[in-house]
């Protein structure tokens, strides 16, 4: 039996995919953070961002958003996929798109308390800054860096 996880297309946004991305951002924020991050917007969220998303079946299942106005180190704003289809590898699958698209100078921010994510970026093999870190909005954080 193949336990493979089922791939999906990973491509650039188009501006049909603000209602889908908008409710993923509802939905898994608000799953990640508690319904501050829930309410933000996703426009206002990914201003000035690249962003991906994935979609399997002709439906959006998540996305990413970059920001890349500091080449070559670019900031992985955003990754989210929608609940109904987490733990089916689209995640990894966006991360490794991202990778492709804007690495490898990558780094992120990670709440301390997101142990999921911690979790699943450490399994794609990215590292943990202890020096980088600090209080936000909603909490303690800490940098995460691609491996190179």
């Amino acid at each position: 039996m193949d336990s493979a996880p089922a791939m999906c297309l990973i491509r650039p946004f188009a501006s049909a995919d603000k209602e889908f991305c908008t409710a993923i951002l509802a939905l898994a924020g608000r799953d990640a953070f508690g319904p501050v991050a829930g309410s933000a917007t996703f426009t206002a969220t990914t201003q000035g961002e690249a962003i991906l998303v994935a979609e399997r079946g002709g439906i959006v299942t998540g996305f990413a958003a970059a920001y890349t106005g500091d080449a070559p180190d670019y900031f992985l704003h955003h990754l989210y996929v929608h609940p109904a289809h987490s733990g089916s590898g689209i995640g990894g699958q966006l991360l490794a798109a991202v990778v492709a698209c804007f690495g490898p100078r990558l780094s992120l921010k990670t709440q301390l308390s997101n142990t999921g994510a911690r979790r699943f970026y450490a399994r794609a093999g990215w590292v943990e800054d202890a020096a980088d870190s600090g209080v936000d909005a909603i909490g303690a954080w800490i940098r995460v860096r691609y491996r190179q």
